[in-house]
């Protein structure tokens, strides 16, 4: 006999394989609601994993994951946001600009702010008030490293939410690192697992797991989803991993997981978690598609 389309479907297709993309499907799965989800990368990740800490968004997260963690914190005077040194002549700014670069990037203090809190331009911002030689050597590194992308193609709030007013208060660049560092010294700071990105993932699955989702490694979902697979109630896609066809309705999808737009775990998992949020509510408010399971915990 066969198996009824109904019987098939899911409340709640999650496909992604960070942990913004996990945080949304155990959003979903912990009220009762079906969750499938997909995972697309198949390769393993070595070595040790670090985010930023701000906000403590990534360590609440991993202390619910049961996930092991160190908080990395500079010493004093070599505090920076986004790689942006918050003072233009520590260490680690002489060491990658020498002196004279180090002096170039002081000179960001006495420059007029003019208009340049409003730039939403990463890489024009830090040219504009560091030098050249400190946007790829001090900044670009560090972006690279965390985000996978340069200035060039970050915005300011994507890295640095609240930078742009800061620096109108500050007068600089680098005051308005202090400015934010003032309000949130965990911007600074760096979240390390030694266990790595592997470790996050296994415990983020146990977690699925524990709350009835079913977890599926997908080689290439964008396939899967085009050979005519049941829709699901709705979609939490990471768009960087996946292209959907033609045919879901647009209502019914959200874009989970890392992005351009929200490049570091800090905003990504809040992202994740609103977007749920909406979804969850469009789901569960269908009459066409009742509630599953046990909703109480929504709220």
């Amino acid at each position: 006999m066969a198996t009824s389309s109904a019987a098939n479907r899911c409340d709640v297709l999650v496909i992604g394989s960070d942990l913004a993309s996990f945080v949304a499907a155990i959003d979903c799965a912990r009220i009762g609601l079906k969750v499938d989800v997909w995972i697309p990368k198949q390769e393993e990740n070595a070595g040790t994993a670090d985010f930023s800490h701000r906000g403590g968004v990534v360590a609440e997260v991993l202390e619910e994951l049961g996930v092991k963690f160190e908080i990395v914190v500079p010493a004093p005077g070599e505090e920076e946001v986004s790689g942006i040194p918050m003072n233009p002549f520590s260490l680690r700014v002489r060491n990658a600009v020498g002196w004279g670069g180090a002096w170039r990037v002081y000179l960001d203090r006495i420059k007029p702010v003019l208009t340049i809190g409003a730039e939403q331009d990463l890489a024009k911002l830090v040219r504009t008030r560091m030098g050249e030689a400190a946007l790829q050597k001090l900044v670009n590194p560090v972006l690279l490293e965390r985000y996978g992308l340069p200035a060039e193609e970050l915005a300011v709030d994507a890295v640095a939410p609240g930078l742009s007013q800061a620096i109108t208060r500050g007068g600089s660049l680098s005051n308005g690192v202090a400015e934010l560092l003032a309000e949130d010294p965990r911007a600074s700071q760096r979240v390390v697992v030694p266990g790595g990105l592997d470790e996050i993932t296994q415990a983020a699955i146990a977690k699925l797991e524990y709350f009835s989702a079913t977890v599926t490694r997908v080689s290439d979902p964008t396939k899967k989803l085009a050979s005519g697979w049941k829709k699901a109630g709705v979609v939490l896609a990471d768009f960087g991993e996946v292209e959907l066809p033609e045919g879901i309705d647009a209502e019914r999808v959200a874009e989970v997981g890392l992005s351009s737009d929200y490049p570091g775990l800090e905003r990504a998992i809040p992202a994740s978690q609103h977007a749920a949020l909406g979804m969850r509510r469009l789901l569960l408010s269908d009459p066409e598609k009742p509630p599953v399971g046990t909703i109480s915990f929504e709220g």
